[in-house]
């Protein structure tokens, strides 16, 4: 059994640090969801810290009453990164007395989807072809993701608090 490791995990509040990793992320520094663009000054984050370094970030924003985990990115081979993220997450939910927290995923990213299920989200919405309107307007995002799967829809998921 793999042991994992501990984190703290709080407010990333260095803007300028944030929104340059997260350029190095979403490639030109802005993803879509939902058909909607989203630029980093758009986005609150917590940071998942390992002996005061930075082992991964959760991006988040609160929209129509929904607290919505954009993105999730490990920057580092540690287990038990995304759990803890996702644990706060689910904590800053409940602060803010929201009914559930939602997430959405490509349909080629079969990880992160197994990952949420596992931990009870489910099913709430799939976006038909919503990626490959964005590509229009952002071509950057490829046609092929994750093991080979053609990138067309978002699926978002939800759990409810």
């Amino acid at each position: 059994m793999t042991r994992r490791t501990a984190f703290d995990i709080r407010p990333m509040t260095d803007r300028a640090a944030l929104e340059e990793l997260l350029r190095l992320r979403w490639s030109d520094g802005s993803i879509f969801v939902r058909g909607r663009l989203i630029t980093p000054p758009d986005v609150e984050a917590f940071g998942a810290y390992h002996d005061n370094k930075l082992q991964g970030v959760a991006t988040w924003r609160i929209e129509d009453g929904s607290l919505y985990l954009l993105t999730m990115n490990n920057i580092t081979d540690r287990r038990g990164v995304g759990e803890a993220l996702l644990v706060r997450m689910l904590g800053l939910a409940r602060e803010r007395k929201l009914p559930h927290l939602r997430v959405i995923i490509s349909n080629d990213n079969v990880g992160a989807f197994r990952f949420y299920q596992k931990r009870g989200f489910r099913i709430v919405a799939v976006h038909v072809g919503v990626v490959d309107m964005m590509r229009k307007m952002k071509p950057s995002i490829p046609e092929i993701g994750s093991e080979g799967i053609r990138m067309r829809d978002e699926i978002e998921l939800e759990i409810a608090l």
